[in-house]
């Protein structure tokens, strides 16, 4: 055998090894089970994505536990899970606690997420500014008709409207292990606090049901538990509020719809990112479903239920 001839054998064996080293690392991300802790904010996404993902790799199992934010971070780091899906990352006391325990996480962006706040469709209300949704949250405003808008027309219609209803703000908040509690507490209350008479709940899906059920209510909701699955269509039994954002300098934005295209271009001020968190070490069936969450298919099914893909282009059209 000439050396050109070895080199080329060596090559070929090199090139089989390679080859069986890939279906390998295939094999073990693409099948068997684990158990993830889902954030209770992002439930609807994370089952269409489960869904997905076992539909295309047969011989995975992936079971899924929804619990408040808190929750789900605690079991990371209590070693009962070793992946999690948040809507936030873990702040400087839970990395602490993970290098004490000798954890090494890591966290990947999946989508971009938005909060809104909503009302029963028959509510008159659709536009409020920032200073009226936190006076509306603290309990500085306690009848609906409190609010004073730009708008003439929502104001009339208001008056009106609550000649006969109750005008009554029933608030409908999320617990406080929940991102969103801590959330709007950081944005937007800042000094102050929840008013006493608000109503917690234990799910998302108890809030919306609530809003449903009283003509006086407003609620803390994300667009995740808005979708309906279908991309660019939300829920439409319930009314999502139109923000406008006062800066702290005074500056007014505009009146911005709770929108998947306008949480991509950051025109609706009140977003976030969801992350996949791991302390998975090495090739795992945690590491085919982290590519499989951050790359087309997974982001496909972010864009299908309203929410931002964080790696995938996304191209908006304005329709007037």
């Amino acid at each position: 055998m000439n050396k050109s001839l070895t080199i080329l054998f060596f090559v070929f064996i090199l090139f089989l090894f390679k080859g069986c080293d890939l279906d390998e690392i295939k094999s073990v991300s693409t099948s068997g089970e684990m158990t993830i802790a889902v954030d209770e904010n992002v439930e609807p996404l994370m089952k269409a994505e489960i869904e997905e993902f076992q539909r295309l790799n047969q011989e995975a199992v992936v079971k899924m536990i929804s619990a408040p934010t808190n929750n789900v971070i605690t079991d990371l780091l209590n070693k009962d899970v070793k992946f999690i899906v948040s809507t936030r990352k873990l702040n400087a006391d839970e990395k602490a606690i993970s290098e004490k325990n000798k954890l090494e996480i890591t966290e990947y962006p999946i989508a971009v997420d938005g909060i809104g706040f909503i009302v029963n469709p028959k509510n008159p209300i659709s536009r409020v500014t920032s200073d009226d949704l936190k006076k509306i949250l603290n309990g500085e405003f306690k009848n609906w008709t409190d609010i004073v808008s730009q708008d003439e027309d929502q104001n009339l219609k208001a008056k009106t409207f609550f000649k006969t209803a109750n005008s009554n703000i029933k608030l409908f908040i999320q617990r406080k292990n929940s991102s969103t509690h801590d959330y709007i507490l950081d944005s937007i209350l800042k000094q102050t606090q929840y008013v006493n008479s608000s109503v917690i709940c234990s799910t998302s899906a108890q809030v919306i049901k609530s809003v449903r059920e009283f003509d006086n209510s407003v609620g803390i909701i994300n667009m995740n538990w808005l979708s309906t699955g279908n991309h660019d269509t939300i829920d439409s039994t319930v009314k999502p509020l139109r923000v406008s954002l006062i800066r702290e300098n005074g500056k007014q934005e505009d009146f911005t719809e709770f929108h998947q295209g306008l949480l991509f271009n950051g025109t609706y001020p009140y977003r976030r990112t969801i992350y996949a968190i791991t302390s998975e070490v090495g090739i795992t069936l945690a590491t085919g479903f982290i590519i499989f969450l951050t790359k087309t298919d997974g982001q496909k099914i972010v864009l299908k239920n309203s929410l931002v893909p964080v790696n995938q282009p996304i191209r908006t059209i304005q329709i007037d």
